[in-house]
């Protein structure tokens, strides 16, 4: 294979050619005997050629590999440079997809590169105008609020509505609020920094900042929803594993005329004094049947910070399966 342009072959082989080492691990022979080849597939890369060399029979892996590189080719080409995850995402959007015609291309929102079929899964939901409460649950770094903040604002910067409404229970992992100065307002302000990072990663500051000045960003302690209603907006309720189920029914009433909301949490991690008080479990066990709510469950498959994290979230799982 020529990729012809030295800066995408670069960029495709990464780093020391790590990138190529990803791709090669994900043809990996579990079955292997000891001392025979350990992968299906070898890939060798000098300048801007990629060898690749596969067992007898094994064109359609050549096939997988091919469709692997010219996606991120493709993203080299628009992007400039290509990302560890990136990398794993073509790989793990490039099995089952010999039947597609055309070149495989790598989703995309607000500039992400979506990484799991389960991620594709939840994005359809946040674009899709029919469904009007969508939760999207499972372990941290799975990208819940992350896709649901890009999917608000790529909402708003379409007008497809007027304002963006963030909240979040004011319920800290272990630490008291209480001591720490100012209102509710200013004590809960550093624990929605996650909030307004994954905003940043959509618009520039001026703009944010611009929005959040007309209010159509908001971002509040799920205290200051009560007695409103919340018309034309896209609303994201955040660790919502936190609210209790009062709090839940409270800001899930809030629902106006044109609005929608993405309920997010993980189950793993309720901080409430009574975990069996979560209002989230309670909400998904009665409302997932109802016409128009989407329900989105996310595994430690789907994690995608650092790549021990996925199995420190599987470790933690095991050991609390074992606790009983």
């Amino acid at each position: 294979m020529a990729l012809q342009e030295a800066s995408v072959a670069q960029a495709v082989f990464g780093p020391l050619h790590r990138h190529l080492a990803h791709i090669q691990e994900a043809f990996r022979d579990p079955n292997a005997p000891r001392g025979a080849p350990a992968y299906r597939v070898t890939l060798d890369a000098q300048g801007d050629r990629l060898t690749v060399r596969a067992r007898p029979g094994g064109e359609k892996d050549i096939e997988r590999v091919q469709r692997i590189v010219d996606a991120l080719a493709d993203l080299a080409r628009r992007k400039g440079r290509i990302r560890e995850g990136e990398v794993l995402a073509a790989i793990s959007f490039s099995e089952g997809d010999t039947d597609k015609a055309g070149p495989m291309t790598l989703p995309q929102l607000g500039g992400l590169t979506l990484r799991t079929p389960r991620q594709v899964h939840y994005v359809e939901a946040l674009r899709d105008e029919n469904l009007d409460l969508i939760f999207g649950v499972g372990p941290a770094g799975t990208g819940k609020t992350f896709l649901a903040v890009a999917a608000a604002v790529e909402a708003l910067k379409q007008e497809r509505v007027d304002r963006i409404v963030v909240t979040r229970p004011a319920v800290e992992a272990g630490e008291k609020l209480g001591y720490l100065p100012g209102d509710l307002a200013e004590k809960v302000d550093p624990y929605l920094q996650p909030i307004w990072d994954a905003f940043r990663s959509q618009m520039n500051e001026n703009d944010l900042k611009a929005r959040r000045e007309r209010r159509q960003i908001e971002v509040a302690p799920l205290a200051f929803m009560r007695g409103r209603t919340l018309s034309n907006a896209f609303v994201i309720v955040d660790e919502a594993q936190n609210s209790t189920v009062l709090q839940m029914k409270m800001v899930l009433t809030r629902l106006g005329e044109g609005s929608r909301m993405v309920v997010t949490g993980d189950p793993s991690q309720i901080d409430l004094v009574r975990p069996d008080q979560s209002g989230l479990a309670h909400a998904i066990s009665i409302l997932e049947s109802i016409p128009g709510v989407e329900v989105i469950r996310f595994a430690a498959q789907d994690v995608v910070r650092h790549r021990l994290v996925a199995h420190i979230v599987e470790a933690y799982h095991r050991d609390e399966t074992a606790r009983g």
